[in-house]
């Protein structure tokens, strides 16, 4: 007795060619193609690429991560030049094409009016930042003149900057402290990112994480925000000190403490209020506003 077997022929899979994909669907990323830039105004971006760099220099100071680094950079080197958003680049060099690519991949950012108009007064230092990214010279210059491009004001971050420039010579108190804090951010900002999942892996074996550094990138308990609450906030303090200021509120209402850098993070809503205090109808026009935002609530 006979049998027919029928064989089916199973195409062969590149698995090479697989891979831009498995690490596009594995890596959390902050910015995969134009669409994604939607959740973000430009200063968020900005931030994100301050940040990006903040960490590749921490950890290049070691040999434990320096290949991490040198890899990671020849990646956002990749393509030449940061002209625009690629599903398959990494998340700094897609966050380059915002403020260095082409001008109307502005329009897709949550405030693509204001996006652009920073956008004409930020002129980045791309061949500046490709040379550090092939060799890392010079980094209490660079960071500082890239602090300036990237028009960055938070207090936290120049901080880091200055700690992480100096990185070298400080005390292991003062490593540890600068280290969480980096970390903080990272996972406040770019969480989930090859970036952020290195740094944490390194300060875990290393040891260099604290638990007792306030963390200021986060809300206390109870404090999450809505996106109205969060757009409300944008505009009386600015992008950059949203999450401090939401804290020092949170805290005035427990009567509690404030520190000092959470504390001035709150300072424009509190020169609104000293303005206002000039006269008896401003002060009863927003006592009234008040009013209506309780009933609304």
């Amino acid at each position: 007795m006979s049998v027919n077997i029928k064989l089916r022929c199973i195409p062969t899979i590149n698995t090479y060619m697989l891979t831009p994909f498995v690490k596009y669907v594995s890596e959390g990323r902050v910015v995969r193609r134009q669409s994604d830039l939607s959740r973000y105004t430009f200063q968020e971006i900005t931030e994100r690429i301050y940040l990006s760099f903040l960490a590749l220099t921490l950890l290049r100071y070691f040999a434990q991560t320096s290949g991490f680094v040198k890899s990671y950079s020849q990646n956002t080197l990749t393509y030449g030049s940061f002209e625009r958003v690629r599903p398959t680049a990494n998340d700094l060099h897609n966050m380059m094409a915002v403020v260095a690519g082409d001008p109307n991949i502005t329009k897709k950012l949550a405030n693509k009016n204001a996006a652009m108009a920073l956008r004409q007064r930020r002129v980045v230092p791309v061949l500046a930042i490709r040379r550090y990214l092939r060799d890392y010279n010079n980094p209490q210059q660079f960071l500082f003149n890239l602090e300036s491009a990237l028009g960055i004001n938070n207090p936290d971050y120049k901080n880091l900057r200055r700690a992480i420039a100096d990185y070298a010579s400080l005390n292991l108190t003062r490593r540890k402290t600068t280290t969480t804090r980096l970390l903080q951010a990272l996972k406040a900002k770019l969480s989930g990112t090859d970036i952020q999942r290195k740094a944490q892996e390194f300060a875990d074996k290393q040891k260099l994480e604290l638990d007792n550094v306030i963390d200021a990138e986060r809300t206390v308990a109870g404090g999450d925000m809505t996106p109205d609450q969060l757009q409300a906030y944008r505009l009386l303090v600015g992008s950059n000190n949203v999450r401090r200021a939401k804290i020092a509120a949170d805290l005035i209402k427990q009567g509690k403490a404030v520190p000092a850098p959470i504390l001035q993070a709150f300072s424009p809503i509190a020169k609104i209020i000293d303005d206002t205090s000039g006269g008896y109808s401003y002060v009863r026009l927003l006592q009234s506003i008040q009013d209506r935002a309780k009933k609304k609530n």
